[in-house]
């Protein structure tokens, strides 16, 4: 069974509100786009211009169909070609700039869509300069309730018609009352901009109606400054009386007498009519393209949940930063994205990029390849009712303003944490909501987790207007909470949490002299119980004993390596071949003293602990 598709979005109209868009003599300029369409077969595209010079004029065959219309409907009226031709080249459909008319005809009465022929020219190809372009008309089914309505007496409308387009006529008034609150209905939902004391104004006629009801004998439209974009097309259309409910001079609105009881009810009508045309197209827009499964068919919209957070777990080496994102926020490889930032790492990884793509017919082609950035955003969009996780290990090994680019706009999040501002990436949107015009954001139930080392600081700073769109959180350095802590060093009967202790207690003691600081400290899971426990000696000694070497006490290492050690081969080579807490001979005594110490109470604890176990059986 063939069903219809599910309905199309369209781009968002740009309201113009600030363009100095002007176009007079409004009356003809309609009558003259009603008579294009209704002579040439009311069609639903036409180009009515060719080039002339610099200007752009009808085309013979336009104008020829257009004076066998009139004569066809208007048997009475006689057409002077000279004079006809004149008016009809020099109406504002063919001398006024493109985004006049876009102004008019697209945002105001919405009776088209004009585009130039030559569809690489912008609409402001004509602002500036005397040039006009030759230009097409898409017509709106708008039209098509005009003509429902001049049809029940055609040849009179016609004839408001002509007198419009600057030809005198005579016609019963009714009939030009009857067209212009038909034109009139068309205009309501248009939006206007006046400046009030500095402040904008943002208004549709009803606003002027609601005004006018309140009591106020007159509105004034002008403001304090020029009037621009649909605001100075409304005036010209009040001043040549096209609002039959209105009159205006001079910038100020008043209810045209005449019709004051009808106009009652008539703002009653637009107030329903506002308020049935109030569509989200929003919230359509994610309904239809966004939330779509793998297979294309549309997902029920859900509530989306909420609490997604940018937290950035800091620590000394080994803390176990990776450890408590993957046991309190996410252990779920379907929910997860993880990176690992480094030097070479740029935004066209993080994001996406354009890359060859060979197809099964042997051609290439070049496409958008989402990076990890791009692919959890869009799991996340589509899957409203789960919590998903991008994580990005070493995030200040990389340059990290420099690898968001603009998605570090997204990083600002509002109370439900989603992102308080949006940008415009074509390829990502693309992906992430199946519509490029999409504007990209950060959906709520999307978290960023991104670990730094603070003995790391320095490959990549990350500066302050960074830092402050995330949550730090100090990942504390307690080695008793790691499940290998009681964990002995091979067979030196020093456990791990004691020499963890210890040494980082003597990197502490000396922090001044050995240029060091708490961020040289071992991490509680700088080493795993599998290195401790390992039967090859050097596995500790190259991760641990190397590491205190290079980095913690590069510069005062006879602070804790006995004086005599001038190079780290030899203190690897003698912690290999001795036996027994004898490796430890490779530290100065005082470490050694500690280390003992420490071991001896650590003994003593658990000989009382054993002793208290046996008195209570």
């Amino acid at each position: 069974m063939i069903r219809p598709d599910n309905l199309e979005i369209y781009e968002s109209l740009d309201l113009k509100l600030g363009i100095k868009s002007s176009l007079p003599e409004v009356k003809s300029t309609i009558a003259l786009l009603i008579l294009l369409w209704e002579s040439n077969d009311r069609p639903d595209m036409l180009k009515y211009s060719e080039q002339q010079n610099k200007s752009i004029v009808i085309p013979a065959q336009l104008k020829s169909n257009l004076i066998n219309f009139i004569y066809e409907n208007v048997s009475d009226f006689k057409i002077i070609d000279d004079k006809f031709e004149y008016l009809i080249n020099s109406n504002k459909l063919y001398t006024s700039q493109m985004e006049s008319l876009i102004v008019a005809f697209e945002l105001i009465w919405r009776l088209g869509k004009f585009s130039f022929v030559d569809k690489a020219k912008p609409s402001s190809a004509e602002r500036t300069g005397l040039n006009r372009y030759p230009k097409e008309i898409y017509f709106s089914s708008n039209l098509d309730l005009i003509h429902s309505v001049i049809s029940n007496n055609f040849d009179e409308f016609i004839k408001v018609l002509i007198d419009w387009l600057g030809y005198s006529a005579t016609f019963e008034q009714n009939y030009e009352t009857t067209l212009l609150i038909a034109l009139q209905v068309f205009t309501e939902g248009s939006i206007y901009k006046l400046n009030d004391n500095g402040k904008s104004i943002i208004f549709n006629q009803n606003s002027i109606y609601n005004k006018l009801l309140d009591g106020n004998e007159k509105i004034d439209i002008n403001g304090d400054s020029e009037s621009k974009g649909p605001l100075r097309v409304l005036k010209s259309a009040l001043n040549e009386k096209m609002n039959p409910y209105l009159e205006y001079n001079s910038g100020a609105v008043s209810v045209n007498p005449e019709l004051k009881d009808r106009f009652v009810t008539y703002q009653k009508r637009v107030e329903t009519f506002l308020k049935l045309s109030t569509t989200d197209f929003t919230d359509l827009r994610e309904f239809l393209i966004g939330n779509k499964c793998q297979n294309g068919t549309i997902l029920e919209k859900t509530e989306r949940l909420s609490g997604g957070e940018n937290i950035l777990l800091y620590g000394v080496p080994g803390s176990g930063k990776s450890y408590t994102i993957e046991q309190e926020y996410c252990n779920d490889k379907s929910k997860i994205e993880r990176i690992v930032f480094h030097p070479d790492y740029m935004n066209t990884d993080f994001i996406g990029q354009i890359l060859p793509t060979i197809k099964e017919d042997k051609t290439i082609t070049y496409e958008f390849t989402p990076g990890p950035f791009t692919r959890i955003v869009e799991k996340s969009y589509k899957n409203p009712s789960d919590m998903f996780y991008l994580i990005i290990e070493e995030i200040n090994r990389g340059n990290a303003p420099a690898i968001f680019g603009d998605v570090f706009q997204l990083l600002d999040r509002n109370k439900s944490g989603e992102s308080s501002y949006s940008i415009k990436n074509h390829n990502v949107a693309e992906i992430v909501y199946g519509d490029p015009e999409h504007t990209v954001s950060i959906p709520s139930n999307l978290s960023i987790l991104a670990t730094m080392n603070t003995a790391d600081q320095n490959v990549f700073t990350l500066d302050t207007a960074f830092q402050r769109r995330w949550v730090m959180r100090l990942i504390k350095n307690d080695v008793s909470k790691a499940e290998h802590a009681k964990v002995e060093i091979l067979d030196t009967g020093v456990t791990w949490e004691i020499f963890n202790n210890t040494i980082n207690d003597f990197i502490l003691a000396n922090n001044a002299s050995t240029m060091s600081s708490e961020d040289k400290r071992l991490g509680a899971y700088f080493i795993t119980r599998d290195i401790l426990e390992s039967k090859d000696e050097s596995k500790f000694a190259e991760k641990v004993i190397k590491y205190l070497w290079d980095d913690a006490f590069k510069f005062a290492r006879n602070k804790l390596f006995e004086p005599s050690y001038r190079s780290l081969e030899k203190v690897i080579d003698d912690f290999a071949d001795f036996s027994g807490f004898e490796r430890f001979n490779i530290f100065t005594s005082e470490v050694k003293e500690q280390l003992r110490n420490k071991v001896n109470i650590n003994q003593i604890n658990l000989t009382d602990s054993d002793s208290e176990e046996k008195s209570e059986e």
